[in-house]
């Protein structure tokens, strides 16, 4: 992102109007210059009111992500990690950008970015990515663990996310949906994304991935191809993104500190209670692309999905794929 483009946004970033000349003056920048960086502002799918007389302003008020404003809902114990939080304008993935970082680098890294150009989630899926409005979050962290305990992480880590939600004061219709969506009111409001690679001697690093929709622009909700929330729309309120960064964090380091610890045990009963799709009739497909057809019957203590036919009473598990509840 060019610098200018940059600067006009934080001066837009507060809601209100300015007119062409203000911004002209701020910027050193002709009105034309302007009115072309305004049509950038709009390709972000910003959306920008324009009114004779008053100039220009942005629809919905930018909070953008700041260390500092992040920090201050950190507890102290966590804000040793803040070395090595970086937040990005934009890059094509926060997950793949520490994919990259672990080959050089293993301690703990917090990656952030506004946008994302190629985000994506599980499967290879896309994951719709505007410009300032939601977070795009990955963690890379290292474990001391055999690989196969490793399966529960996302468990653990939704349950984190839900927790966080929680404290920054949703406290109702929130759901857990296997393996890794978090849901509101059954549609969805964030995805996690856990990439894992070998070292020796039972050292992993993973790489954790956390999208969470804050507060999503009407034409970039356009392409998104299910049923989804977002926290605007849930608190109906400005949402402040960096506090709820802040809690978010502090309640992933918590989450990752116990992994280490006792693995997925202490998160087997908060899952249970949020799990969506206990005892409700679900599709599983997996990886092959086959659907399997059963009673939700949660999941496991490692982690993995349980089904039971109804035809015969037979229970099935699944350490991997996807659950329909449509």
């Amino acid at each position: 992102m060019n610098s200018n483009l940059k600067k006009l946004l934080k001066l837009l970033s507060d809601g209100e109007f300015h007119s062409g000349s203000a911004l002209g003056k701020e910027l050193q920048l002709t009105r034309s210059a302007i009115w072309k960086l305004i049509k950038q502002v709009k390709n972000l799918d910003i959306e920008v009111v324009a009114k004779t007389n008053q100039g220009y302003k942005i629809a919905q008020k930018i909070e953008f992500l700041n260390k500092t404003k992040i920090a201050h809902y950190l507890p102290n114990k966590y804000r040793k990690y803040l070395s090595e939080l970086a937040i990005f304008d934009e890059l094509p993935s926060t997950n793949s950008y520490l994919t990259e970082s672990v080959k050089t680098n293993i301690k703990p890294q917090i990656c952030f970015a506004e946008m994302q150009t190629s985000g994506k989630g599980r499967l290879g899926r896309k994951w719709i990515s505007p410009f300032a409005r939601n977070i795009y979050l990955s963690v890379l962290w290292q474990f001391d663990k055999k690989i196969e305990e490793l399966s529960g992480l996302s468990i653990a880590v939704a349950v984190a996310v839900a927790k966080a939600l929680e404290l920054y004061g949703i406290k109702h219709d929130i759901g857990l949906k296997w393996p890794n969506d978090i849901l509101w009111q059954k549609r969805k409001l964030a995805g996690i994304l856990i990439e894992i690679s070998g070292e020796t001697h039972h050292l992993y690093n993973a790489v954790i991935g956390i999208g969470l929709n804050i507060a999503m622009p009407k034409d970039a909700a356009k392409k998104i191809d299910q049923p989804w929330a977002d926290i605007a729309e849930i608190t109906q309120a400005v949402p402040e993104r960096n506090k709820l960064v802040g809690v978010l964090l502090d309640q992933l380091f918590t989450t990752l500190d116990i992994y280490q610890q006792q693995g997925i045990t202490p998160f087997l009963a908060p899952w249970r209670k949020l799990d969506v799709s206990l005892n409700k009739k679900i599709t599983v497909i997996t990886p092959m692309q086959k659907k399997i057809v059963g009673i939700g019957k949660g999941i496991d203590t490692s982690g993995q999905l349980v089904i039971e036919d109804q035809s015969n009473g037979k229970l099935f598990k699944f350490v991997s794929g996807e659950v329909s509840l449509r």
